[in-house]
């Protein structure tokens, strides 16, 4: 009896272990079809969030500021197609949604604010300012506005007043031609040129008693400054001639001229004289020193009247000097010496007016057509998304996804969004502006400054 008690006890036993693991196994099915659930509910929400992202704290762009910070449309730019937006269009459901959900659904799809970000960059970063610097000009010029021309010249006159220069030469004596011819040629000189007149030989006499005196005699008589007629003119009126003629003397002194000059300036000697050197000076060696110095002067000498022999020094003084030698016999020689220096000058500033308005035209060009060309494509681009836009409303109007109401309201917003784009052109017209008065400017200074100086040298 016992044994069948036992046996019962077991199988009630085992029976109740089998019920209870049914009963976990139940509650595990249950537990994991809830996680189930809750986790298609959540992957439901996360999808229909992403669906409704381009509504999400929508806010209609007031200022070009905010349309730039807007992410561009999946369809924008190149990626755009009609039909394909169509279908995007399709798959969304419009009907119960207001014209603001509308339009920033639109915007999600087609907007161009990705590039509109880089022309508003274009814009920020350009410079409109002309850079030109304008070259060097022939003696020297300045324009206002900063745009500066160096390049003054710094000439020196270095006149014979020997005894020789007193003979007659057409009723007049070699002094007085070579006193009219300097003065009319210094009066002439590029605007900004300094000037200085420095006198030899003309102490003593040309007698052998008078040599040591006429000899050491060099005299700067009108010091390195700009030309003034009256200074000028009462420095003529100190000395006649009269003494020997000490040539290499007089261009070793004549580097003290120079010595507080501008060192960017171009240094240069005229030497008027009738005849050689005749106080035992080296002329040739004192001019190469001259030009070979930290000075650099150009050394030019004029011949006036000057037989063959003194014709040979003085055009050895003119090359070692890096300069060009000249003979007048008359006043109307020493003239046509001026004449070829006016016709080079005047060749000189055409060249300068011509090469200086082209570059400046040039840069002036460029930028004007690099900024029609980015304004141009910025407006066409704007066009292109107000179309895009335009034609989806209508598109869902047509296939009632959308009242006439909603779709007033979204065209209305399209076009706010257009008029904001097209205020931002005169960002655009601002650059072309300065670039355009910028360079017209400078050009009409450069042409007035050469009209001036060309008509001086046309006389």
């Amino acid at each position: 009896m016992k044994r069948i008690f036992y046996l019962v006890l077991l199988t009630i036993f085992l029976c109740g272990m089998l019920v209870a693991c049914s009963s976990d196994e139940k509650t595990s099915s249950k537990n994991k079809e809830a996680s189930s659930d809750k986790e298609s509910e959540k992957t439901e929400e996360q999808a229909t969030s992403k669906e409704e992202s381009p509504e999400k704290d929508f806010e209609v762009a007031t200022t070009m500021e905010k349309i730039i910070e807007q992410e561009p449309g999946e369809y924008a730019g190149a990626a755009y197609n009609e039909a394909v937006v169509h279908r995007a269009l399709d798959e969304k459901n419009f009907q119960d949604k207001d014209s603001f959900q509308v339009y920033a659904n639109l915007l999600d799809l087609m907007s161009e604010s990705g590039q509109y970000k880089e022309y508003y960059k274009f814009v920020e970063a350009f410079n409109p300012h002309i850079e030109t610097a304008v070259s060097d000009a022939p003696g020297g010029m300045k324009l206002e506005d900063g745009k500066k021309v160096n390049g003054t010249a710094n000439i020196a006159i270095l006149l014979d007043s020997s005894g020789s220069m007193a003979q007659k030469v057409g009723g007049k004596t070699k002094m007085e031609l070579a006193k009219e011819a300097v003065n009319n040629f210094v009066a002439s000189m590029p605007e900004g040129a300094n000037v200085a007149l420095r006198v030899y030989g003309h102490k003593g006499s040309n007698s052998d008693s008078d040599k040591k005196v006429s000899c050491g005699s060099t005299e700067l008589v009108y010091d390195l400054q700009p030309y003034n007629k009256g200074k000028f003119k009462d420095a003529l009126g100190k000395f006649e001639p009269t003494g020997w003629t000490p040539i290499a003397n007089s261009i070793t002194e004549a580097k003290k001229d120079f010595e507080n000059a501008d060192s960017s300036s171009q240094n240069i000697i005229y030497i008027v004289s009738d005849g050689v050197e005749t106080c035992g000076g080296n002329p040739v060696k004192a001019a190469k020193s001259l030009h070979d110095s930290n000075i650099k002067a150009v050394v030019n000498v004029i011949g006036f009247d000057v037989d063959s022999n003194g014709q040979k020094q003085l055009l050895e003084v003119a090359e070692a000097g890096g300069g060009e030698f000249k003979t007048v016999d008359s006043g109307d020689d020493f003239k046509e010496v001026w004449e070829d220096e006016r016709v080079r000058l005047y060749n000189e500033w055409s060249s300068w007016n011509a090469e200086n308005y082209n570059e400046v035209s040039g840069e002036q060009t460029d930028k004007m057509n690099e900024l029609y060309g980015e304004r141009t494509d910025f407006m066409n681009l704007s066009y292109d998304e107000e179309g895009n836009l335009k034609d989806a409303v209508y598109y869902l109007e047509s296939n009632e996804q959308i009242s006439d109401e909603v779709s007033e309201e979204v065209i209305s917003m399209i076009e706010q969004r257009q008029e904001i784009l097209a205020s931002f052109e005169e960002e655009f017209n601002t650059l072309l502006d300065t670039v355009e008065t910028e360079g017209d400017k400078l050009k009409e200074k450069i042409n007035e400054k050469g009209d001036e100086m060309k008509d001086k040298y046309d006389n």
